[in-house]
C-alpha cells in the first residue's frame, strides 16, 4: 500500500506532463476528473473555486460526519488531488486582472460552465486568446450537450445523459422500463474524453502561438458507444432490445454461489462441457443444453441444475479455477472484494491519501501505467482557498492593497 501524505514532497520521477500548467475552472465531476488526470501525469494544476462556497462537488457524498462542511466530501478529494486551489469570483470585474495573469501563465484552461456563461462574464474565447500573450493555449469546454445545437443550453444530470444517449434504451430487462447504470459513469466518460482530447490539442499547438478549442459533449461521448445499436437500425431496420425475460443462464447473468455471485458465458473454448467438469455436474452434458436455443427453451430447468451445482462452490474460487481452464467467468465484486482483490493488490492499484479533516482513506489510483514517467499522487485535494494567498501574493506579486480590497469585496 502506497501512503500519500497531505503535502507530499516531489520525490517522484518527473511526470509525462511535467512543466505543463493547467488552469482548472471546472466544477462537479467530469471537468475536475479531466484536470486531475492531467495532474496525475505531472501537470501543475491550479483549481479556481467560488469564494466561501467552492465547487458543489464538495457537498456530494460520500462524506464524513464532522469537520467543516466544505471539507467533508471524499468524492471531491478523489476528483481533485494533484491540484492546488484558490478562490476567485470570476463574475466580478475586479477579479479580471488576477484571472488574466493566471491565463497568461497557463498552457491549458479547462472550463465546465454552461455555454455562453463565460462570454456573459466578458471571458469569451477571444479574450482568453488575447490574454495568452506568449506561447500556445488550449481551451477545453466540458458541457452536457456541447457548445452548439438546440440542446446546448439544456440542463442535465447523469440520468438525463444516459436517457438521451440511447444507452438506457438497451439496459435492463425487456419486460421492465429501461435501466440506468450505477454511479455517474457518463460524467467519468466525459472526463476521460476531455483529458485525452486536451492532450491531443496541446500536442498540436505546443511550440506555436496558436490556440485550440476543445468542445467536449458528454452526451456525444455516451452516444458514440452505441456501435451495435445504431448499426442494427441503420442497416437492418432492427431495434436492439433489452435482455429477454427468459434467457440462457450462460449468457452472463449473475448466479448465486455458496459465497458471492458469478457470471458464466459460453463462447469459443468456454464450452458447457468445460463448465460441467469445473462444477462436477454431469447433468450439464444433457444434449438439450448443447445450443443457446436449447438452453433458453429449458432455462428454468437448467438454472435449477446450475444452482444446485453452484451451492457447493465459492465465486472467487470458481473464477480462479475456471479462468485457468479458459472458461469465461466473472466474479461479482463489491467494495469489500475490490479492496481485497489479489489482482488489484498485486499492482498497488489503491492509494492511501491522508487529509487533515477527513483522515486517511483508500482510493482507486492509476488508470494507466507509464514506465518512464509514472503517474503519481503528489498532493491531496486542496482545502477551499488553501493556496490563494500563496499564488496571488507570492507568485503573482499582487500588491497588499489590491489583496485587501479583493478580500474586503468578497472576490477571493
Amino acid at each position: 500500500m502506497r501512503k500519500v501524505l497531505p503535502e507530499a514532497p516531489s520525490a517522484h520521477a518527473p511526470g509525462a506532463l511535467d512543466g505543463v500548467r493547467v488552469l482548472d475552472l471546472t466544477h462537479g465531476v467530469a471537468g475536475p476528473f479531466a484536470t486531475r488526470l492531467l495532474g496525475d501525469l505531472g501537470a501543475e494544476v491550479l483549481k479556481v473555486e467560488q469564494p466561501q462556497r467552492g465547487d458543489f462537488a464538495r457537498y456530494l457524498g460520500p462524506a464524513v460526519a464532522e469537520g467543516p462542511v466544505t471539507e467533508r466530501g471524499l468524492l471531491f478529494q478523489y476528483l481533485n488531488w494533484n491540484k492546488r486551489g484558490i478562490t476567485l469570483d470570476l463574475r466580478r470585474p475586479d477579479a479580471r486582472p488576477v484571472l488574466r495573469e493566471l491565463v497568461a501563465r497557463s498552457d491549458i484552461v479547462v472550463e465546465a460552465f454552461a455555454p455562453g456563461t463565460m462570454a456573459r462574464w466578458g471571458l469569451d474565447d477571444d479574450v482568453l486568446r488575447d490574454w495568452k500573450k506568449d506561447g500556445a493555449l488550449v481551451l477545453t469546454s466540458v458541457t452536457n450537450f456541447g457548445r452548439t445545437g438546440p440542446y446546448a443550453h439544456f440542463a442535465a444530470d447523469d440520468l438525463v445523459l444516459y436517457a438521451m444517449s440511447g444507452i438506457m434504451q438497451i439496459s435492463g430487462r425487456a419486460d421492465r422500463e429501461p435501466l440506468k447504470h450505477g454511479l455517474r459513469q457518463s460524467l467519468y466518460i466525459g472526463g476521460l474524453n476531455a483529458a485525452y482530447a486536451t492532450l491531443a490539442a496541446y500536442l498540436l499547438v505546443d511550440g506555436s502561438d496558436g490556440m485550440e478549442h476543445v468542445d467536449v459533449s458528454i452526451h456525444e461521448c455516451l452516444a458514440s458507444e452505441l456501435v451495435l445499436n445504431v448499426a442494427y437500425y441503420a442497416f437492418l431496420g432492427a431495434i436492439q432490445g433489452r435482455r429477454p425475460v427468459v434467457d440462457d443462464p450462460f449468457s452472463g447473468r449473475p448466479l448465486r454461489t455458496a459465497k458471492g455471485l458469478v457470471s458464466m458465458q459460453i463462447n469459443g473454448p468456454a464450452t458447457i462441457a468445460g463448465y460441467g467438469k469445473l462444477l462436477g455436474q454431469e447433468k450439464l452434458l444433457d444434449g438439450r443444453y448443447a445450443t443457446s436455443g436449447g438452453r433458453t427453451a429449458h432455462a428454468d430447468e437448467l438454472e435449477q441444475v446450475l444452482q444446485e451445482a453452484l451451492a457447493g462452490h465459492e465465486a472467487r474460487d470458481l473464477f480462479t479455477r475456471g479462468s485457468e481452464q479458459r472458461l469465461l467467468l466473472g466474479v461479482v465484486q463489491g467494495a469489500a472484494e475490490l479492496l481485497d482483490c489479489p489482482q488489484l493488490t498485486s499492482r498497488d492499484f489503491f492509494v492511501e491519501v491522508d487529509h487533515p479533516v477527513t483522515g486517511r482513506y483508500r482510493f482507486p489510483g492509476e488508470l494507466a501505467r507509464l514506465s518512464r514517467t509514472p503517474t503519481s499522487v503528489r498532493r491531496r485535494a486542496p482545502l477551499l482557498g488553501e493556496h490563494t494567498e500563496q499564488v496571488l501574493l507570492a507568485e503573482l506579486g499582487m500588491p497588499q492593497a489590491q489583496w485587501h480590497a479583493l478580500v474586503e469585496a468578497g472576490a477571493i
